[in-house]
């Protein structure tokens, strides 16, 4: 059944379908919202998994004075997505003439969405599980931890368990990123 504040969210974040899979999707990213918790979205391409961390963060107590900061991690080359996320110290290799925040340093007190988080290369996913347990990273070239409060939501195409299986995804990292899973029914699905 779809509620009024189910509807709502699909008008405002423009979410079309009435599938019972897509009304629980949208349930449940609302019931976490006011969480810190970490959310995996799961579902093919194309289906629309962006509109959800939308809607955590928008119904978040981080909406008002924080940012939200959206990563496709499948977009960042393998070698600059470690200084991409975490930022770098001047002078940390060629080119680095300046020190640069990061996108988890920019997001600091928001929420920060990983889209395309299987594509994360194996040492990186070492510096995600980090941040998830210790709450601190270091910027690439730098010795100092810095902090962060950020709430981190990812997804992904790709089946992550079966890469866990195979080596290509770190087991604990998935665990930790798999604490709210949110599955989003493919579109042939949705009425």
């Amino acid at each position: 059944m779809v509620t009024p504040e189910i509807q709502q969210v699909k008008l405002r974040f423009g979410i079309i379908g009435n599938a019972d899979g897509l009304n629980r999707a949208i349930d449940i990213a609302m019931q976490v919202a006011p969480t810190d918790l970490s959310v995996l979205i799961t579902g093919e391409s194309g289906v629309g998994k962006e509109a959800f961390p939308k809607i955590i963060h928008e119904y978040s107590r981080r909406k008002h004075s924080r940012k939200y900061i959206a990563v496709n991690c499948g977009a960042i080359p393998e070698g600059t997505i470690d200084s991409e996320l975490f930022g770098h110290e001047k002078g940390a290799f060629t080119g680095a003439i300046g020190e640069r925040q990061g996108y988890f340093g920019e997001a600091n007190g928001g929420t920060i969405f990983l889209d395309e988080i299987g594509e994360v290369p194996l040492p990186v996913q070492v510096k995600l599980l980090r941040v998830l347990e210790t709450r601190s990273f270091e910027r690439v070239g730098g010795t100092q931890n810095i902090a962060v409060d950020v709430r981190i939501v990812s997804a992904t195409n790709r089946d992550l368990e079966q890469m866990v299986a195979s080596g290509a995804f770190r087991e604990d990292l998935y665990y930790r990123l798999n604490v709210v899973a949110l599955r989003t029914p493919p579109l042939r699905d949705r009425g």
